[in-house]
């Protein structure tokens, strides 16, 4: 279980995340919806603990997930678009493997690597990468060990049609690992086809929407 209670971070008077609270059941995919600046980057950056809240709190299994302990238990997809490092793909995961879960799960590396088709380029450095493919590696980096909770922050950007399909299989085994995923993005077909439960927010709130398809949700929030 992922509880966030009275979750705050302003920037200014209309801008930040404004005293959240919402409950996210183990096994279910979460689709974050929202208009640029609504606040999604921020929210997930605050569930996934390196973002600290002005007020509240997020904890999975009344664990802070501040706590350096909890790190291993969240997936993260981080923004690789602008690293520079030296680092091969394979390196970079296996680095990931080293500092997450103490060098676990490095033979899950190449089947992930097979799957989103980077396999004859992971001796490729990150900085030679294009952005398809540093999104992709980022995305392999939060599925690895299946963690407790898994954050997709826009993970269709720039991703292939072929990396589509294989992102929504393992967002798939993720539910099947009973693990909560929480996925952000513009691509409302996409989260129509993947979500158990979607999250409209805006201007820093959750708010309720009205209509049959999320299309038509969407239309009458923020359009």
């Amino acid at each position: 279980m992922l509880e966030i209670t009275n979750l705050t971070k302003k920037y200014d008077r209309n801008k930040g995340i404004f005293e959240l609270n919402y409950s996210f059941e183990d096994g279910r995919i979460y689709a974050l919806v929202g208009p640029n600046g609504a606040g999604k980057t921020t929210l997930i950056q605050m569930i996934a603990g390196i973002s600290e809240p002005i007020e509240g709190e997020v904890k999975l299994d009344g664990q802070n997930t501040l706590s350096r302990k909890c790190k291993s238990r969240i997936g993260y997809a981080l923004e690789l678009s602008d690293n520079k490092t030296k680092q091969t793909i394979l390196q970079f995961l296996n680095m990931v493997c080293d500092i997450k879960f103490g060098g676990k799960y490095k033979e899950d590396i190449n089947s992930f690597l097979r799957d989103f088709e980077l396999e004859n380029d992971k001796n490729t450095r990150l900085s030679e990468c294009s952005l398809g493919m540093k999104k992709k590696v980022g995305i392999i980096a939060s599925f690895i060990g299946y963690p407790k909770l898994i954050l997709l922050d826009e993970p269709t950007n720039g991703v292939d049609t072929t990396g589509l399909i294989v992102l929504k299989k393992h967002i798939e085994n993720a539910k099947m690992h009973d693990c909560i995923t929480i996925v952000s993005s513009h691509v409302l077909d996409f989260v129509e086809r993947v979500k158990d439960e979607i999250i409209f927010l805006k201007n820093g709130h959750i708010v309720d929407g009205k209509g049959v398809t999320i299309e038509e949700q969407y239309r009458n929030l923020f359009m």
